[in-house]
């Protein structure tokens, strides 16, 4: 009589987006994490949105040490910016006026998003990103990184298979609308992946284990695309695995008002660190199945 051994679970990491400060935050959680042994770094699947699109390269590179160093120096590895977020939600809420299609909403957006002119021969995103990541093929493990066609608002989720570099992805990623400008993607011009969602967390749908890291609390519902609130009702209710780790007040208060700011990195990054230490027993145990 013959058995079958049960296959092992497809499991998937979830890195939302949130400015400088998430990028270090996250690193911080990361790096926790890692070093306690539980190895998130060898998901299935990384999905990666803005600033976790940038964290997501660092863990399918093997770099997540590196980065959380970085965040302890005084100089950022990204352009200057700064967001009012009073301000910045008041201009998208106008925008969004009436609408009632959730691509038609993105499209407004990315309209918004066209009208921030490049300085110099690209936009300094795709600069950085290349200076940080160098030309470095895409990662043999699965990556995704989130992106929005500023024209027509179209999703547009970037891997090995899209033909795009891997530095030109992530910098589409991290452009935050009305802030800094689109980035050319296939001859499209191309915004920050959170314009959908946060996290984006429906991409690991199809993985029975799914670890999400967000920056912040997301909306129950938004004009704009699924939320992760959508997500962990659907899946839990569906009955697959998933567990969010949601910045703690702690790690809010170190991001400050400006998530852009590159003067709270390392702060965020220690809350990330304390964060990850309070949570590592249950992690742990999710990660590894232990808890079923």
């Amino acid at each position: 009589m013959s058995s079958t051994a049960p296959s092992r679970p497809r499991t998937a990491l979830v890195l939302g987006g949130g400015g400088i400060t998430g990028i270090a935050w996250e690193l911080g959680v990361l790096s926790r994490l890692l070093e306690a042994g539980v190895p998130v770094d060898e998901a299935d699947l990384v999905v990666g949105t803005s600033a976790g699109s940038v964290v997501g390269t660092m863990v399918r590179l093997g770099r997540v040490d590196d980065g959380l160093r970085e965040q302890y120096k005084a100089v950022t590895e990204l352009p200057t910016g700064s967001i009012d977020p009073e301000a910045f939600q008041q201009t998208l809420g106008q925008a969004l006026l009436g609408v009632t299609d959730q691509q038609e909403a993105r499209a407004r957006i990315g309209a918004l998003a066209r009208r921030t002119p490049v300085v110099g021969d690209e936009p300094a995103l795709v600069s950085t990103m290349r200076e940080r990541f160098g030309d470095v093929a895409w990662p043999d493990a699965g990556f995704t990184v989130c992106t929005v066609d500023a024209t027509d608002g179209t999703f547009r989720p970037l891997d090995a298979d899209s033909g795009v570099d891997l530095h030109r992805a992530v910098a589409a990623s991290c452009s935050v609308p009305v802030v800094w400008p689109t980035v050319e993607i296939d001859g499209r011009p191309t915004m920050d992946g959170g314009v959908r969602s946060g996290t984006n967390a429906d991409l690991a749908d199809d993985h029975d284990r799914v670890l999400v890291l967000s920056c912040g609390p997301e909306l129950a519902v938004s004009p704009l695309g699924p939320t992760l609130p959508q997500v962990v009702e659907a899946r839990r209710t569906a009955g697959r695995e998933v567990l969010v780790v949601e910045a703690d007040a702690d790690a809010l208060a170190a991001f400050g008002a400006d998530v852009l700011s590159s003067a709270t990195r390392r702060p965020a990054a220690e809350a990330g660190r304390r964060q990850a230490e309070a949570v590592l027993d249950e992690v742990r145990a999710f990660w590894t199945g232990s808890a079923a």
